[in-house]
């Protein structure tokens, strides 16, 4: 084939991939003239301008290479936000990471034109990842995702993954720049020059990056230092440097005055002599705690109307009942880390952010409420009705001393049902009550089960599911624009209305039972923001706006626990609690002795009722993100540091067991 018969067949291949391109933002977001028509254009006119041999001179070339990085970086930029929410001086600091990027590429490629052709590439690849990820989870992509990778190609196929109109107009401003590299004619001559050129930019790149990561750079270019909320750090910061940055807190930083013997002293100025001691296995009652995947009350948000009640058993439940609201430190993913908080008492809040304590942090034998009931002659079992390697469960639930673990992959879960693909909660609660009569008669069981039933994948259409409940006072207007996300939400009501029937049939068992039974059930995290809009949307609020207060947050961080007993134990309504409290107040109820770090949550509780990554709840009741780490809570944070990090030196006698 001749150089112009490749240059057409090219041409006609770009053009058709973007009308392809358009036509699925059109089946995904609606059929928008204004959009369809300039993207037409734009696919047309590359397709053109592929076509053409032309060459850009020598004088501009220069002027155009210095320009394609800016456009690299406001392309990277729009995929999530905007550009111009950066400021100058960090928009400058952005920009020379683009320009090293193509520096690289030039070099690496021999020339500037095919350099200039591929480095689009590199940002296209890993925007549109971000975009995935922020949509399914809500939060940006963050350097210790990559210990995810298993895990997130486990559930990926639950995702539809939808062109938008924005992705696409972005996805084209790449290509434009690429068509654009291709015209250079710009020089880079000599074996040893592209050598030298090579090893210059690489040496640049890696310059730049470590410098991201300083205090000077942070201090010089006023970069935004709040891990807490990743969304607006990486809007503030610009996706690179954000990330780049953060690269700096792959390692935990140690508290100021951390020392051993500092994290002894807090420890014994903190000892309760309180504590309520059991004896004999006929006071300990059988204990099954269910970490349920997505569950949540979106009611938090306002009253809307729906053709049914999702959860009408969990509200009706009154009588040898605690419930509340519980806080966590995620939302629409990363499950595990409100298991971590839940079963070591541990928060995020001292945390890199975005990270994953079981795959960076937990690499050996660890206090847990699993190895403390262990110890209190417990029977300890973890189930989880999925892969066991998800979140490097199969080796961490050893680490935290359980003696067993069930999982979907190793047959733990021989005869259940699927909904959607997940084992259902009918089957998960089928499960429990299976160890429970399998059990030692005078050994107390202590279970451990999260569930899959909800996972996220609610755009799906799925022959097991259908739209039971519906939003009454959604408009035709909503329905219309935003018709998938609102069929989403309603598939995902309908998921909870099936969890409630199957958690009536696991309280109905064991309300018929004689051993002491104690359920405790809360959800992990909410469902991602694309579900929890469609409410706002209903209320007639701005999605926009939805976090622009503490407590606009807060709203998005809230899922609903419940601890029911098969015998009388005080009623209770707790009007807030986070994650890492949970287990001490399930202690409380059962009526077992506590850790002595349970015992030091339970002070810290009443100055602070709510620790979570992105923010905390004063005495008073108000919520503050982080801006200042006080005294109580740098206690807080050597302590835990004591536990997950200074393990040599960990507190044995104040955490428990291991």
């Amino acid at each position: 084939m001749t150089k112009s018969g490749t240059r057409r067949g090219t041409a006609a291949a770009v053009t058709f991939l973007m009308i392809v391109l358009g036509v699925l933002a059109v089946r995904s977001d609606g059929f928008q003239w204004g959009k369809c028509i300039l993207a037409l254009l734009l696919s047309v006119c590359a397709g053109i301008f592929v076509a053409l041999d032309v060459k850009i001179p020598k004088k501009a070339g220069l002027l155009v290479f210095l320009l394609l990085p800016f456009g690299a970086l406001c392309c990277m930029e729009c995929f999530t936000h905007v550009p111009w929410d950066l400021t100058p001086a960090i928009t400058l600091l952005n920009y020379l990471f683009y320009l090293i990027l193509y520096l690289v590429f030039a070099a690496a490629a021999g020339n500037f034109r095919w350099g200039c052709m591929l480095a689009p590439l590199f940002p296209a690849l890993a925007g549109t990842v971000n975009y995935f990820v922020v949509s399914f989870r809500s939060s940006p992509v963050v350097p210790w995702d990559l210990y995810s990778l298993r895990t997130a190609a486990s559930v990926a196929e639950s995702y539809n993954i939808e062109m938008s109109w924005r992705l696409y107009f972005v996805l084209m401003g790449f290509l434009w720049l690429s068509i654009l590299g291709e015209k250079l004619r710009l020089p880079l001559k000599g074996l040893k020059k592209r050598f030298v050129s090579l090893c210059v930019s690489v040496l640049l790149m890696a310059g730049f990056v470590g410098y991201v990561q300083t205090e000077h750079c942070e201090r010089v270019f006023g970069l935004d230092d709040i891990l807490f909320t990743p969304n607006v750090l990486y809007r503030n910061n610009g996706f690179m440097v954000a990330y780049l940055a953060n690269l700096q807190y792959l390692n935990i930083e140690k508290p100021e005055g951390y020392s051993a013997d500092r994290a002894a002293q807090i420890a014994e100025e903190s000892k309760n002599e309180s504590k309520t001691k059991q004896n004999g296995s006929e006071d300990k009652p059988n204990i099954l705690v269910i970490m349920n995947e997505a569950f949540s009350d979106l009611s938090v948000y306002g009253d809307f109307q729906v053709t049914e009640d999702y959860m009408p058993f969990w509200r009706s439940l009154k009588e040898n009942t605690v419930r509340g609201n519980l806080y966590v430190s995620v939302k629409g993913g990363n499950t595990a880390n409100t298991e971590f908080e839940f079963l070591t008492g541990n928060t995020m809040a001292f945390l890199p952010s975005g990270s994953v304590p079981y795959q960076q942090f937990l690499n050996g034998n660890m206090p847990s409420l699993a190895s403390w009931l262990g110890g209190l002659g417990y029977h300890t079992a973890a189930l989880h009705p999925y892969y066991a390697a998800g979140w490097n469960r199969d080796r961490v639930y050893r680490y935290l001393g359980f003696d067993d673990q069930y999982f979907r992959d190793t047959d733990g879960f021989p005869d259940a049902t699927l909904l959607r693909g997940w084992v259902d909660d009918a089957s998960a609660f089928e499960r429990l009550i299976d160890l429970y009569e399998e059990k030692e008669a005078d050994t107390p069981l202590f279970a451990f089960e999260v569930t899959m039933q909800n996972h996220g994948g609610y755009s799906k259409e799925y022959e097991d599911l259908t739209n039971e409940i519906q939003f009454e006072d959604a408009s035709e207007t909503l329905r219309s624009v935003h018709t998938v996300q609102t069929e989403a939400t309603e598939k995902y009501l309908t998921l909870i209305k099936k969890t409630d029937e199957a958690f009536q049939d696991l309280i109905e068992y064991f309300a018929g039972q004689d051993e002491k039974t104690i359920i405790l059930m809360f959800g992990d995290h909410q469902p991602s923001e694309y579900v929890t809009n469609t409410v706002l949307r209903v209320l007639g609020e701005d999605t926009e706006t939805r976090n622009d207060t503490t407590e606009k947050l807060a709203r998005g961080y809230v899922v609903p626990f419940l601890i029911w007993a098969n015998y009388d134990i005080p009623e209770k309504q707790v009007t807030a609690i986070s994650a890492n409290y949970l287990a001490g107040l399930l202690m409380d109820t059962a009526g077992l002795e506590k850790t002595g770090f349970q015992e030091y949550q339970e002070s810290l509780m009443e100055k602070y009722p709510v620790i979570t990554a992105n923010f905390y709840q004063d005495a008073a009741g108000t919520f503050r993100q982080w801006t200042e780490t006080e005294k109580d809570l740098n206690d807080y944070a050597i302590l835990q540091y004591n536990d997950l990090v200074d393990k040599k030196n960990r507190l044995k006698d104040f955490f428990g067991p291991y």
